[in-house]
């Protein structure tokens, strides 16, 4: 979908939920830090750990622009991670949520 397709309220009510899942992905990883952090015992676990780290710096980047071309896989990425939930889409297109909803599944 284009900028054309996204009138300015359901663009709004969009880039809510996206930052909303976006804070809510943060939240998550730094608890997951927190928990693995503490059983930092070995070089291998530091080296596992620093790993992880790369993995999800490298997929928040690529999350944490709002697109038009790509929100709504976006926000179907997020509600499959249960970073938002439907009630958050409330006030877009019922097509848009329905898409979203559907690309969730996979």
């Amino acid at each position: 979908m284009t900028q054309v397709d996204w009138p300015s309220t359901e663009t709004e009510i969009a880039r809510k939920a996206f930052q909303k899942g976006n804070e809510r992905a943060v939240t998550v990883l730094i608890n997951v830090i927190k928990s693995k952090s503490q059983s930092l015992n070995t070089l291998e676990s530091v080296c596992s750990l620093h790993d992880y780290l790369s993995t999800e710096r490298f997929e928040l980047e690529g999350r944490m622009e709002f697109n038009h071309d790509t929100i709504l896989f976006s926000l179907a990425e997020m509600m499959k991670r249960e970073l938002i939930e439907a009630n958050d889409l409330q006030g877009l297109d019922p097509k848009k949520v329905s898409k979203i909803k559907a690309m969730a599944l996979f």
